[in-house]
């Protein structure tokens, strides 16, 4: 009677003890439940997905002044010399002014002997000078001579006119000139142009006879 007493009581303890237990898990749940609510994730930064954000490239360039032809024709044209100043083409300006140097030279030399010439033929082909005073030493030099001074003037008066015309020509040439040289002004020419003469030999074949020759080869 007294084990089964004993058994009943331990059972009804061990009852109350599960009991008690479960409450405290239950009371403890329900505490931790806001306070776990409230707390924000740690995000790993290593698993998290980076956002990429594109910046903007800057472009490696190399900005080139532009080299104007038509300005460097007009420069020339303006003044013979200043094309090739503004590309830089110094060398070329001997040539340039020592070509319209010779130029002045001629016309001034021309043009001094068609006046003296001009003068004397028209003193003695007019009525009435005979016993004036010469305009020049031409009339007397000539000997009153119409022909000589007629023949003179014409030959002095062509030079001057091949004067003019070489002038103009040589003042185009300048702005043409001018303006090739504004044109390839920025050419690469580089040590990288190569120009190789190999030999070449075509063998024959059922269509063709083999060919022997010369080959140029242009690397740049």
């Amino acid at each position: 009677m007294i084990r089964i007493i004993l058994y009943r009581l331990s059972k009804l303890c061990e009852a109350l003890i599960i009991h008690k237990a479960s409450l405290i898990i239950l009371i403890g749940l329900t505490l931790i439940q806001p306070i776990y609510g409230q707390v924000k994730p740690v995000v790993d930064s290593l698993s998290a997905p980076v956002k990429y954000t594109p910046t903007k490239k800057i472009a490696d360039t190399v900005i080139i002044k532009k080299h104007s032809p038509r300005l460097a024709t007009k420069l020339s044209l303006i003044f013979p010399g200043l094309g090739q100043i503004y590309n830089r083409k110094y060398w070329k300006l001997p040539i340039v002014y020592g070509g319209f140097g010779t130029i002045v030279y001629f016309y001034g030399a021309n043009h001094g002997e068609y006046i003296k010439f001009r003068n004397a033929y028209n003193f003695v082909t007019t009525p009435g000078t005979e016993n004036l005073p010469p305009v020049n030493d031409y009339v007397t030099r000539y000997n009153r001579n119409s022909t000589l001074l007629l023949s003179g003037r014409d030959y002095y008066r062509r030079n001057l006119e091949l004067t003019y015309i070489v002038g103009g020509v040589l003042y185009l040439l300048v702005a043409i000139d001018a303006q090739v040289d504004a044109q390839f002004f920025n050419f690469d020419v580089s040590e990288d142009l190569s120009l190789n003469i190999k030999p070449f030999v075509q063998q024959p074949s059922k269509l063709t006879p083999g060919v022997a020759g010369v080959s140029l080869c242009f690397s740049f």
